[in-house]
């Protein structure tokens, strides 16, 4: 059985349970919450929710596939809204959304499950995207994670180019002062700024912005990083005239 006729078998008997329990609340004059929950939404996003707010690590691979296949098949464009929201909850996982032991240790650190909610992310797009991936900027420690954030800023279409110039400065800055500054982070994000400025000259006169690159142009990266950065903020002071 596929993983995601499991899925649909498991939201299933959430249907028949929950059809019994807004039954009693009718009967004895509650709301019927639990049918507005289940009833009232594509089956796949039921599933998807529940898989993404389970506990381990494979329930929540699970809910990236059926967001995947859900995207494939074209269901961003009806349900964006709803797909954001559910991989805002996978970008989050361990980050912001942290579940702890005893001992004070978090349990929900997976870094790759970020990571791929964030792929998703920038390929659903809208100002919800957006607005999530800035978050990664600000709360994520693990560089791939990052890095495909900073990359899928590039990708898509942003409403507020200054603020998304703001977000890459205060990343680049807390990674130019390290000793050991990760290189694919530093090239992703060249990358993006060279994007963004095409797409949004305004943000090339942005002094903080020149500055932090040339952070990168005399920080700790390997030589192809260096001039990248050098060849980006060439092209920004052209496009900042």
């Amino acid at each position: 059985m596929s993983a995601r006729n499991v899925g649909k078998y498991f939201a299933a008997a959430i249907l028949i349970l929950g059809g019994a329990a807004v039954l009693y609340g009718q009967q004895n004059g509650g709301m019927a919450t639990i049918e507005e929950l289940y009833l009232s939404q594509d089956i796949d996003l039921q599933v998807a929710r529940s898989q993404a707010l389970g506990e381990n690590r494979e329930m929540k691979l699970l809910a990236l596939q059926t967001l995947r296949s859900m995207i494939d098949e074209g269901m961003a464009d009806t349900a964006g809204p709803e797909i954001t929201a559910i991989l805002n909850v996978l970008a989050t996982e361990g980050t912001s959304r942290q579940v702890r032991t005893g001992n004070n240790t978090v349990i929900n650190n997976f870094p790759d499950i970020r990571r791929q909610a964030v792929e998703l992310l920038w390929q659903v797009g809208g100002n919800g995207a957006e607005e999530a991936m800035k978050g990664v900027l600000r709360d994520d420690p693990e560089p791939m994670v990052l890095a495909e954030a900073v990359y899928g800023l590039g990708m898509m279409e942003i409403s507020n180019p200054e603020e998304v110039a703001e977000h890459l400065v205060y990343l680049l800055r807390r990674w130019n002062a390290m000793p050991a500054p990760d290189n694919n982070l530093a090239f992703s994000t060249l990358l993006t700024v060279e994007r963004l400025a095409q797409q949004h000259p305004e943000i090339a006169s942005n002094p903080e912005l020149i500055n932090t690159l040339l952070g990168i142009a005399s920080g700790n990266y390997i030589r192809e990083v260096r001039l990248k950065s050098i060849d980006v903020i060439s092209g920004l002071r052209h496009r900042g005239r």
